[in-house]
């Protein structure tokens, strides 16, 4: 059981890291430690605009062209920056308190970029307000940005998901509220099952199970089971008019972006490589929806599914977001994870 679950764990983060480095989010992710690139993105595409050129600019390197051009960003840094403060509060006292006191740490700085939420949150707790409200005080609590966390706690608490659930709710109402929170808990109590061997369709039958019948995400669980696509390459265009509609203008809205990763599994979690590919299909959702269905079937299949290449090209944490992680690698932390999760087994 340990040697498959070690696996499963580094699948999980693996997968995570995969689909967080594929989507054009990524690319955009990977200009701002370059202000002069950033700069010429925003302002360059402004002028294009103008002048009725129907072709924005696309993120470059003006320095290198062989530089870390698949290297993971928000996703990956939010499940490691998870991960750091779970391995560094294991088995304290007074753990609530200080997993908020290692998050303000390492969100702390001007050169941290983070997503709205989590901004929201910095700015909160800077007012001296404490978790739940820094997470309901906001103005993007339904963002879909603390499910990669969601992802950690239920590798954290591999093959106990209702304490993983637990863990991920109190860690996302920093920085969340409502369906953000629910949508935590509901991928870390996913991942928790299938990292110890759970079949995949029980997995994401009993993490929906969790959220709350009138909810907004459990509307989108809803709807998503009543398509329940036979191909999602042919059915497409009703895939995207009901689940992702041009709605918003901020990606990453939790009620849709994680019924969508659901949807992927179910249909194709057998075939990796298919479910993978499938998830780039939904562009508006590239910043999240390929990082979960990666972190799924990581968790289902081990981290052989990605192959040779993928392992090396992603493994190393850059520190785009949260340069305090600059340096951390994908293996090592899903390591520390397995090894504090046989650690406490034998307490």
């Amino acid at each position: 059981m340990s040697a498959d679950r070690a696996d499963r764990i580094h699948g999980a983060l693996l997968g995570l890291a995969v689909g967080d480095a594929l989507g054009l989010a990524a690319d955009y992710h990977r200009a701002v430690r370059s202000p002069w690139v950033r700069g010429r993105l925003w302002a360059g595409s402004a002028e294009l605009d103008e002048a009725r050129v129907a072709k924005p600019l696309l993120p470059f390197d003006a320095t290198t062209v062989d530089g870390a051009r698949l290297a993971p960003t928000d996703d990956t840094e939010t499940a490691v920056l998870a991960a750091r403060v779970a391995l560094t509060t294991a088995g304290t006292a007074d753990a609530s308190t200080r997993r908020f006191a290692e998050w303000r740490r390492l969100t702390a700085g001007d050169d941290v970029w983070t997503g709205i939420a989590e901004r929201s949150a910095i700015i909160n707790a800077e007012r001296g307000l404490v978790p739940p409200v820094t997470g309901n005080d906001g103005p993007a609590d339904a963002s879909d940005s603390a499910v990669a966390a969601g992802v950690v706690w239920g590798l954290f608490h591999a093959g106990d998901p209702a304490a993983s659930a637990e863990a991920a709710t109190e860690w996302a109402s920093i920085t969340h509220a409502r369906d953000g929170v629910w949508a935590a808990a509901c991928m870390a109590s996913a991942v928790s099952a299938l990292a110890v061997g759970a079949p995949i369709a029980q997995a994401l039958d009993d993490a929906e199970a969790l959220v709350p019948a009138d909810s907004w995400l459990a509307e989108g669980f809803r709807a998503a089971a009543r398509i329940a696509p036979a191909s999602v390459i042919l059915e497409l265009p009703r895939l995207l008019a009901e689940l992702n509609p041009r709605r918003y203008s901020q990606p990453g809205t939790a009620p849709e972006t994680l019924p969508i990763a659901f949807l992927l599994l179910r249909a194709d979690g057998e075939r990796p490589e298919q479910a993978l590919a499938n998830a780039t299909l939904f562009a508006r959702e590239s910043d999240s929806v390929p990082a979960f269905v990666g972190a799924l079937l990581g968790a289902a299949h081990g981290a052989e599914v990605f192959g040779e290449a993928w392992p090396a090209a992603v493994d190393r944490v850059e520190g785009v977001c949260y340069p305090a992680l600059a340096g951390e690698r994908v293996s090592a932390v899903a390591a520390e994870l397995e090894a504090s999760v046989a650690d406490r087994a034998t307490r």
